[in-house]
């Protein structure tokens, strides 16, 4: 089994762009699949920790000790993880990127500052009550709406994945997506993603001039065994990046009674494992982003544990895209029944959150809140 190591800074600004704290400071470390015979190896900062089929080394340790600690990991032969180490300590330090991509029709994402994606649900039964089913006129002047008020990009999707949803037809999700991402993508000047898990709709998305991919499954959305692998082959011959996401199960089932033995170190492996996979199949890992799947099968505890240690995801090397917009925690923390009510919780747990990509309903006001916190933070 491969073991993983997560860092996060303890102390600095606590903000995604804050990329390595304080170089002086403390940062909390674990080593998942820890092997009885490292045990010599561990530092006094760092202590076993045991929990179903998790066996780890955790602690705080300075950066100058953690820099230690994988050198005595090397000398003593365990060359993976400690590789895995230094990797990972690279991909903290290394500089938020601009995203450029496409030949046809370069585009170009700064990913130096939050970025906004606005959401274009053609669906009839979208959790957020602002399904637009068929209507393709109305989802063209919402995304129109949305690029003016400041987007950054487009999410168009076509089946909803809110708790209990069953999967929609193939035909039908076509009918509802293609259209609309044609009409956007020919008229708006920024990217459009097509938010799909099926790779006929990713596509037929991508020749209707869908510049990024959203899967909630991370590639792995069809029944065929190996039909991840040739949707991640099909991306890598067409250069679209792609976004992948966390969810346990399913969301006709996701949440009954979702657990976990330690939600981020979990969460943190699944991402990493897909990330390899990609890469594996062709994929360019500078073209890949990753959601922790804020409400796909965590409970708010869940879902909290991973936003107060998202900083632990940079160690992925990848951007960071969250999406809590008017979901469930918002309305658990606030009280608030409405989703529609819920965008103004959501812009200021955006503001905390302060990732490099915020899926969010309320554009206009997201922008907002975000200029507010750049302001705050470049002052």
């Amino acid at each position: 089994m491969i073991s993983r190591v997560l860092l996060e800074p303890l102390t600095g600004q606590d903000s995604w762009f804050d990329r390595s704290g304080d170089p002086e400071g403390l940062w909390s470390i674990g080593v998942t699949s820890w092997l009885a015979e490292w045990d010599r190896l561990l530092p006094a900062e760092l202590r076993i920790e045991s929990s179903g089929h998790l066996r780890m080394a955790r602690g705080r340790m300075t950066l100058a000790g953690v820099r230690a600690f994988e050198e005595s990991l090397r000398a003593f032969g365990a060359k993976q993880v400690a590789g895995t180490l230094e990797e990972t300590l690279a991909n903290h330090a290394q500089p938020d990127p601009v995203w450029r991509w496409g030949l046809d029709k370069p585009w170009r994402l700064d990913l130096t500052r939050p970025c906004i994606m606005g959401i274009v649900n053609v669906t009839p039964d979208s959790f957020s009550g602002d399904g637009l089913g068929l209507d393709m006129q109305a989802a063209v002047e919402q995304g129109l709406a949305m690029a003016k008020a400041g987007a950054d990009l487009l999410d168009i999707g076509g089946e909803s994945t809110r708790p209990g949803a069953e999967p929609v037809p193939l035909a039908e999700e076509l009918q509802r997506v293609i259209p609309v991402v044609r009409a956007l993508a020919a008229e708006v000047p920024i990217p459009v993603a097509v938010d799909t898990c099926k790779p006929e709709v990713m596509r037929a998305a991508m020749d209707a001039g869908a510049a990024l991919i959203n899967d909630v499954t991370a590639l792995r959305g069809a029944e065929v065994a190996d039909a991840g692998a040739d949707t991640a082959r099909m991306l890598a011959q067409g250069g679209m990046p792609a976004v992948l996401m966390h969810m346990q199960n399913r969301p006709a089932t996701m949440q009954i009674a979702p657990g976990y033995t330690d939600v981020v170190t979990e969460v943190y492996d699944f991402l990493a494992r897909r990330i390899e996979f990609c890469v594996t199949h062709g994929m360019d890992r500078q073209r890949l982003m990753v959601d922790p799947g804020i409400g796909f099968g965590k409970t708010t505890a869940h879902n909290l544990a991973l936003l107060r240690h998202r900083r632990v995801f940079r160690g992925l090397g990848v951007p960071l895209l969250l999406g809590f917009s008017r979901k469930r925690l918002l309305g658990e923390l606030t009280g608030l029944v409405e989703p529609q009510a819920r965008d103004w919780p959501g812009h200021l747990l955006a503001a905390l959150a302060d990732a490099p990509i915020l899926r969010v309903h309320d554009v206009a006001g997201a922008r907002q809140a975000q200029a507010v916190v750049t302001s705050w933070r470049h002052s």
